[in-house]
């Protein structure tokens, strides 16, 4: 609920992340954290852009921080400003 009321961003993920980095603190609960990037995996398919920022994400799903949780809600951000783009990938082509 706490990302309705966030403003979009116009970026996926910042330009000098710095996410390998970090030392903060662990997230509370990690399963929250997998899921959400199982989930943008899958966007990846239909939205080529997010690739990178989703594969430097799910270089931490073994002991996420807090600080890649906040980027992947920055993601997140990105898609609430861009919810047009994407494939669109049709039922019945022979595709």
């Amino acid at each position: 609920m706490w990302l309705l009321e966030s403003k979009p961003v116009d970026f996926p993920i910042e330009e000098s992340h710095k996410l390998a980095l970090t030392t903060g603190m662990d997230l509370d609960d990690p399963s929250c954290y997998r899921r959400l990037i199982g989930r943008l995996i899958y966007l990846t398919i239909t939205r080529p852009e997010l690739s990178y920022a989703v594969h430097i994400l799910s270089q931490f799903m073994q002991n996420p921080k807090e600080a890649h949780m906040d980027a992947a809600s920055h993601v997140l951000r990105y898609l609430k400003g861009a919810p047009g783009y994407g494939i669109l990938l049709c039922s019945d082509s022979n595709l």
